[in-house]
């Protein structure tokens, strides 16, 4: 082993600043390139790589020679990739996991959503069945998108007499309905405000 290398060794297990930045400046990118490619992401292989610097720096291990130097660090960077690699995985499946419980939900929500509609529907239409037969075919006519002046029309009476019977019909569903009356105008009617 030569002079140069000795001192190096030594000053590595001595914790000299010139002697680490050598050892930085001579294994960083190496290293990087490493755990590149074992994680074959080269998103965490700095932390991987300084993480296994740090771990040197803060052990009491000492070297005979760069040999068994070079060993540890390769050794190091090996087992905090497979790490890596191992909390990805874990990470991976946690987020699917979670997405897949969120779609769950979500898929219970709507069919709640969906069986609630269709019973304020129900509701509704039995309402207007018990409707006068004028303000049945008002309802009737509003649902299907047509204006008050064309209802008038069609029914041959004034649009002041639509409206009137457009409110009683309103005033009957409400009543019946209370507030779930505004969910189902705004779910299922939005065009008859």
């Amino acid at each position: 082993m030569h002079d140069d290398e000795l001192r190096f060794i030594s000053d590595i297990n001595t914790k000299k600043e010139i002697a680490w930045k050598k050892l930085y400046r001579n294994y960083y990118p190496a290293l990087c390139n490493y755990a590149a490619q074992i994680t074959r992401n080269e998103i965490n292989v700095e932390d991987i790589v300084q993480e296994s610097l740090i771990s040197l720096w803060d052990s009491s291990v000492s070297f005979t020679n760069l040999k068994t130097l070079t060993s540890w660090l390769y050794k190091a960077v090996y087992t905090r990739s497979l790490n890596n690699l191992r909390d990805q995985t874990r990470a991976n499946k946690l987020h699917l996991s979670f997405w897949d419980t969120m779609q769950e939900t979500q898929m219970e929500e709507e069919a709640v959503d969906m069986a609630i509609e269709e019973e304020l529907l129900h509701k509704f239409r039995s309402i207007l069945t018990r409707l006068s037969p004028q303000q049945q075919k008002i309802m009737q006519l509003s649902i299907e998108r047509k204006k008050v002046k064309e209802i008038a029309q069609i029914l041959n009476v004034s649009e002041n007499a639509v409206k009137m019977q457009k409110k009683r019909a309103y005033s009957a569903i409400r009543k019946e309905l209370g507030e779930c009356w505004s969910i189902l105008l705004v779910v299922s009617f939005p065009h008859l405000f």
